[in-house]
């Protein structure tokens, strides 16, 4: 029964997500502006297509097989596809107000 108990916490320390996790927050710390945040759609897209590289099948290619690790990469684009809704509301709410009534948008850090 105990392994089935740090079975989970085993899937939390895994060293690929470590380096997403960490990638992900370097962005969201080093975003100036809205516009360059990672939730951003422009800056998202850039960021999902580069990291789904080899993973999505173009529509001529339909041949071509998914690289290794590709179910990872998509449930983690997922991942942050639901981490980013809140924020993208809350910028939708709150855009070209001079004065934002609900705070700061909600951080999107991965702890």
């Amino acid at each position: 029964m105990s392994t089935l108990l740090l079975a989970p916490c085993a899937l939390t320390h895994d060293p690929t997500r470590s380096a997403w996790t960490s990638d992900w927050n370097q962005r969201v710390d080093t975003a100036r502006t809205p516009f360059e945040h990672p939730c951003a759609t422009k800056a998202f897209i850039a960021w999902a297509d580069a990291f789904l590289v080899g993973c999505v099948s173009e529509p001529e290619l339909d041949a071509v097989l998914p690289a290794p690790g590709c179910d990872a990469r998509i449930e983690w684009v997922e991942e942050r596809v639901e981490q980013c809704r809140a924020w993208t509301a809350w910028q939708l709410r709150n855009f070209n107000k001079h004065e934002r009534s609900e705070g700061p948008p909600p951080s999107m850090r991965i702890e």
